[in-house]
């Protein structure tokens, strides 16, 4: 193991060179069924994880099964070349995903979806295994789900803990997610702090709060809410004036605010999806640019597995576009924008 990031990031970069092609989502788009989209996967990097999901199931499932498991093993694989200060913040980067699969959770549990559907989406890639990933989504409601992380001592569970019983209070999911956002956003922040991260790092982290800041005024544009209770302190650009202002108001002007912002270009669009999409790509290219300005520090990390997570969402949307017929154009098109 290496406590420097010149070591980890050579790994890392060898890592990135079995990132899938262009080539191979040219040809899954010309395959003809789910069958030979599962043929076409097997000739790349994920054939050992496929034949092992293959082993325990089939179908769509154990396709999910493949990309989850590729998913975990590439980002843990990084924390056992890495220790020290290194290795204590990749793992605070790696804690994004058990945000991301708790969230994913709790909006299925809201929902009243089954476990199933959850677990179609689940990155297990944190301190969550699989294992208590299987045992969250089984749980029959929230507070039990609570009860259950609350028994494996993970750093989020006192505040998910938090975030459940405001949610029994008030009945709103986007509260619950918003309090989780609060809580892991400033462990990391204060955790940047600590480790005198690069400049560029913090900017980075900061403009994914502003993200989650501008997606939940966009999701509640024209609807009374207590807005103090749901902005989230720590970002840059998106300041608490303009979250009211585009709550408040629904027309398109109310974007106008965002000009001059790294945000500009999500005024251009027209629905929400659209917006997540191209906000989700202003965060890619500010995680490259990261990546860019220390080829020696963190962002390299941090570029990668947003590329890998990228990967394992287009390879569920193409085995869902197979599975179900979807027309070639439609994926197509869908896949510019997974």
């Amino acid at each position: 193991m290496s406590s420097d990031f010149g070591y980890i990031n050579a790994r890392i970069r060898g890592m990135k060179a079995k990132l899938l092609e262009p080539e191979f989502y040219t040809q899954a788009l010309a395959d003809t069924d789910f069958r030979a989209f599962t043929g076409t996967v097997a000739q790349t990097s994920y054939v050992a994880d496929l034949e092992e999901a293959q082993a325990r199931t089939s179908g769509l499932e154990a396709l999910d099964w493949a990309v989850a498991q590729n998913f975990r093993r590439t980002a843990r694989s990084i924390l056992d070349f890495s220790d020290g200060r290194p290795g204590e913040l990749l793992t605070l980067f790696l804690l994004s995903y058990d945000l991301m699969n708790l969230k994913t959770l709790a909006r299925a549990k809201h929902a009243g979806r089954d476990a199933e559907s959850a677990l179609d989406v689940a990155l297990p890639a944190g301190e969550m295994r699989p294992a208590l990933i299987e045992t969250l989504a089984a749980a029959p409601d929230l507070p039990s789900m609570a009860q259950a992380l609350a028994v494996t001592g993970h750093p989020l569970s006192r505040a998910f803990s938090a975030a459940v019983r405001r949610y029994a209070q008030e009945g709103e999911l986007y509260t619950l997610e918003l309090t989780l956002d609060r809580f892991c956003y400033k462990s990391l922040l204060d955790a940047l702090d600590e480790y005198d991260a690069p400049r560029e790092l913090r900017r980075h982290v900061k403009r994914e709060i502003d993200a989650t800041n501008l997606r939940t005024a966009l999701k509640l544009r024209g609807r009374t809410v207590a807005r103090e209770e749901l902005y989230v302190p720590g970002g840059a650009e998106i300041d608490r004036g303009t979250f009211d202002a585009i709550i408040a108001d629904t027309s398109k002007s109310a974007l106008s605010a965002l000009a001059g912002s790294a945000f500009a270009e999500v005024a251009e669009t027209d629905s929400l999806s659209e917006a997540d999409a191209v906000i989700r790509g202003i965060l890619d290219e500010s995680a490259h640019r990261v990546a860019l300005s220390d080829p020696l520090g963190p962002g390299v990390a941090l570029d990668f597995l947003r590329k890998k997570e990228a990967e394992a969402a287009k390879l569920r949307l193409l085995a869902r576009g197979k599975f179900y017929d979807v027309p070639r154009e439609q994926l197509e098109r869908e896949l510019g924008n997974a």
